[in-house]
């Protein structure tokens, strides 16, 4: 009987779990990822001939992650270090490059911006490659997150960004 009330508890606790994690797929499933439907919100979705935008926030609006899918038009090339000097200059931060990132994306460029207000937000920018491993499209992810939060609720918040961003697929 306690192995009946065990398993029981067991599929429960599954089919909880699976109830708040939610699918995303965007635009023919350009952008698919999963997320925290307890934790997060999308407020943005939009679409235009070129680029695509999807932005969760957190319940309290306080935290977000946002993801842009934007095509590299005919003659553009992928940004290099040298090109970000301006915003190492303008926000005062050093662009550092990623030889990997989640989910295998590869040479990815990094910075770290603190608002000033209790809040910081982290932007990746990676090539993402077609069939012939050219570089198509630029995926850029910001997370912004307040600082001053209870270590809990900050790992709690943190894992489900970290779900959001390990489950990211871009298929173009």
């Amino acid at each position: 009987m306690k192995k009946f009330f065990a398993l029981a508890l067991i599929a429960i606790l599954a089919l909880t779990a699976t109830a708040f994690a939610a699918t995303y797929r965007y635009d023919d499933d350009d952008i698919v990822f999963t997320y925290d439907e307890n934790l997060f919100d999308v407020t943005m979705d939009d679409h235009t001939d070129d680029e695509d935008l999807v932005i969760l926030s957190t319940k309290d609006e306080k935290n977000f992650v946002r993801i842009h899918l934007a095509d590299l038009d005919d003659g553009e090339t992928f940004p290099t270090l040298a090109d970000f000097k301006d915003v190492e200059e303008g926000l005062g931060v050093k662009v550092e490059t990623l030889e990997t990132w989640a989910n295998g994306y590869k040479n990815v460029f990094t910075y770290t911006v603190d608002n000033g207000d209790g809040t910081t937000e982290t932007t990746f920018i990676a090539p993402v490659y077609d069939d012939d491993g050219e570089i198509d499209d630029i995926l850029t992810v910001r997370i912004g997150v307040e600082k001053d939060v209870d270590e809990e609720a900050g790992m709690a918040r943190d894992d489900a960004i970290s779900e959001i961003v390990n489950t990211l697929k871009v298929d173009d």
